[in-house]
């Protein structure tokens, strides 16, 4: 049975077809919810928790194409909220880069916030010393070791440590909270 069939007999006070629903999306939603809360539990109540209020609510949701799309875009207002309420872990902006997530941007508003914190990134970048910077720069963008820009640069192995160190805490303390932003324009519509 198709999605769509699935939901209008959910609509229709249908319970098998609701359990059908369930077993169709449950694991995929915890799937999706593991990747950015890595909480069993919590993943798992979120995903019941949306399920059972799309049947609670079943008489007044009004779905015209895709309930996958409804179901996802739920989960993702979830998610959002949840890590909201959570303390953010700091270094999500070097996981990003250092996994190279292509910019999954559909939305000119998405386009408008990854350039505005690109922007901010870059600026913060640029307000770092010389040297921390040109460490940063080598370390992140050229993929060098710490023992090849210590080669280059004729610092020692300790003090590029010790620049990079610096380097990442000025960068995540600025750009903490632009965290969420870069979660929702860049890793959540991957999975949309």
């Amino acid at each position: 049975m198709l999605d769509m069939e699935l939901w209008h007999c959910c609509r229709q006070d249908d319970i098998k077809a609701y359990n059908e629903l369930v077993d169709r999306y449950a694991p995929r939603l915890h799937q999706v919810g593991m990747r950015y809360l890595r909480d069993e539990f919590l993943v798992e109540e979120l995903a019941m928790d949306l399920l059972f209020n799309i049947w609670e609510r079943r008489s007044e949701i009004m779905i015209a194409h895709s309930l996958s799309a409804y179901i996802f875009k739920s989960l993702r207002h979830m998610i959002i909220r949840q890590l909201r309420k959570v303390t953010v872990y700091t270094s999500p902006i070097d996981d990003l880069i250092e996994q190279e997530f292509p910019l999954a941007t559909n939305m000119a508003d998405d386009q408008l916030i990854a350039k505005e914190v690109e922007a901010i990134y870059r600026q913060n970048l640029a307000d770092l010393s010389p040297q921390r910077r040109l460490v940063f720069e080598l370390s992140r963008e050229q993929q060098l070791s710490y023992k090849a820009i210590a080669s280059r640069t004729g610092l020692s192995i300790n003090t590029v440590e010790n620049y990079m160190s610096a380097a990442l805490a000025s960068l995540r303390k600025k750009m903490d909270k632009y965290t969420i932003l870069l979660f929702i324009t860049w890793v959540l519509p991957l999975y949309l």
